[in-house]
C-alpha cells in the first residue's frame, strides 16, 4: 500500500495539520476509484496536505468499507510509462513521479550499465573518486540519528528554495513539527553522506513496504564541485538494491536530476469532477498557452477572490 494511505502517515498528518480535531481514516469513492483518506470533523474529506505527494487508487483486495463518496482529488496515479516515453512525451496536463523499478536489474552493476550513458552520470562517479583523493574518505549512513542532520538539512534546503525563488516550506513551523513527529514515530529515514564526521549531503524520506522515497534532498554548497548530492544518491541506490527493495521513488516532480536515474514514471492527474472554478482555471491556462495571458491573469484574480 502507498505510504500516503498508510495509517501511520495519516496519523502524523492529522496530529500536525488538524490538531485537536476528530480525524478518521476512511475509504472514499471518487469517480471510479477508491482512495484511503483522512476525514476530519466527521465530514471534511482531506485530499491534500503538505508532503502528501500523490494518491494511488486502492486495489480491489485493499478496499474495506467504502464510507462515502467525494467529488474530486488531484495528483492521483493514472498510468505508468517508462523513462523513454517520458523523455519523448509532452505531458503538459499531468504531473509526474519518477521511480526505479528494481525488478529489471538482477545486479546493481546491471543498473549502472543501464544509466551510464545518461548525461553527467559517469562524471558524478569520477567526482566521487576525486573527493576521496583530494579531501578524504566518504561515509554513507542509511539512517543517520545524529542531532545535526535535520538542522543542517533544513538550513540548506531553505537557502536553496529562497535562492531559486521558491516557497520556503520550512518557514512554516507545522512542517518542521511534521518531520520531528515522523522521527519520533520511527517513520523518517535520514540518509547522509559524511567525511571525517562532517555532514556533506542529506536526504529526508521513508522506507515503506519495499519502497524508498523522500521529500528533502540537499547538500553543503561548499562541496558542490564534487556533486556530493549525487554521490549520496548513488550510495542510496546501491543500498536500496542490496536490500531488495521493489522501488526507489523520487517523489512528485520532474526535476532534471531525477531523469538521470529513473526507469519509469507515474503519471498523476485529477479524478472525479473538479469544482467549477478549477475547470475554468484549467481552460484559461490552455487559452493562455495559445496566446491569451490576460485571460489567465483574470481567472487567477477571480480564483483568489472566490477562495476568501
Amino acid at each position: 500500500m502507498n505510504f500516503f494511505a498508510s495509517p501511520e502517515y495519516l496519523a502524523v498528518a492529522a496530529e500536525v495539520y488538524f490538531p485537536g480535531r476528530q480525524a478518521n481514516v476512511e475509504d472514499v469513492r471518487i469517480g471510479d476509484e477508491v482512495l484511503r483518506l483522512l476525514v476530519v470533523d466527521k465530514n471534511k474529506v482531506i485530499t491534500k496536505v503538505p508532503f502528501l505527494d500523490y494518491h494511488e487508487p486502492l486495489r480491489v483486495d485493499e478496499i474495506g468499507d467504502v464510507t462515502r463518496a467525494f467529488s474530486h482529488a488531484k495528483f492521483v496515479v493514472r498510468n505508468v510509462i517508462d523513462h523513454a516515453e517520458w523523455e519523448a512525451s509532452a505531458l503538459d496536463n499531468l504531473d509526474v513521479a519518477p521511480f526505479i523499478d528494481w525488478s529489471k536489474f538482477p545486479t546493481f552493476d546491471d543498473y549502472k550499465s543501464f544509466i551510464k550513458k545518461r548525461p553527467h552520470v559517469k562524471e558524478y562517479w569520477r567526482r566521487g573518486r576525486r573527493f576521496v583523493d583530494e579531501v578524504g574518505a566518504l561515509e554513507f549512513r542509511m539512517d543517520d540519528q545524529d542531532e545535526d542532520v535535520f538542522e543542517f538539512a533544513r538550513q540548506w534546503k531553505s537557502q536553496q528554495l529562497i535562492a531559486t525563488g521558491q516557497r520556503d516550506y520550512f518557514a512554516d513551523p507545522k512542517n518542521v513539527e511534521f518531520f520531528k513527529l515522523l522521527r519520533e514515530r520511527g517513520l523518517l529515514t535520514s540518509s547522509t553522506l559524511r567525511s571525517d564526521g562532517r555532514l556533506l549531503s542529506a536526504w529526508l524520506g521513508f522506507v515503506h513496504e519495499g519502497v524508498w522515497s523522500g521529500w528533502v534532498f540537499t547538500y553543503d554548497q561548499e562541496f558542490r564541485k564534487y556533486s556530493v548530492g549525487h554521490l549520496l544518491v548513488n550510495m542510496m541506490l546501491q543500498k536500496s538494491h542490496e536490500l531488495k527493495h521493489r522501488e526507489f521513488n523520487f517523489s512528485i516532480g520532474g526535476d532534471e536530476y531525477k531523469s538521470r536515474y529513473a526507469t519509469h514514471v507515474r503519471l498523476l492527474g485529477p479524478i472525479g469532477q473538479l469544482p467549477l472554478s478549477e475547470r475554468i482555471y484549467a481552460a484559461a491556462r490552455q487559452r493562455a498557452k495559445q496566446g491569451s495571458p490576460l485571460l489567465i491573469n483574470l481567472i487567477r484574480s477571480l480564483r483568489r477572490v472566490s477562495s476568501r
